[in-house]
């Protein structure tokens, strides 16, 4: 019975490098970075504003596996090819759950966004967003 428990350990021990060796590691010095320069307008359920604000982000492109970083973290993309990038992008704070709607046109670089939030207090209701921006190639 010793034996049997040696040898079970000993194969699950030398196959762990062979598993780990098939993962996919990104090579992020060799992406394009795309910086976007987004302006967003966020919106009462009355349509009135809230707030305007302008910001950026830092998406990596890995073109050859069809991913998309934004900084070094991985986005669920729904569609990614040379014409358009689309994903959704889900943030949350200790107020509040926002999903974003994202698509980048890659032939004019345009990026434009729609955005839902959903408040703890319900005093705020639900408010939603929309973002453009340019985005250009930072390397």
């Amino acid at each position: 019975m010793k034996k049997l428990l040696l040898l079970t350990t000993l194969v699950i021990i030398s196959t762990v490098p062979f598993v780990s060796a098939d993962m996919y590691v990104p090579e992020f010095d060799k992406m394009q970075i795309l910086k976007c320069d987004i302006n967003e307008t966020v919106y009462n359920q009355d349509n009135s504003v809230v707030t305007k604000t302008s910001y950026h982000r830092f998406f990596r492109l890995d073109d050859e596996n069809k991913k998309l970083y934004l900084q070094k973290e991985p986005v669920d993309t729904s569609y990614y090819d040379n014409d358009k990038i689309s994903f959704k992008i889900q943030s949350m704070t200790d107020d509040f759950i926002s999903t974003s709607d994202v698509e980048i046109d890659r032939n004019t670089k345009e990026y434009k966004s729609s955005s839902t939030i959903e408040y703890d207090n319900t005093m705020y209701g639900t408010r939603y967003g929309k973002a453009t921006g340019i985005c250009n190639f930072a390397n």
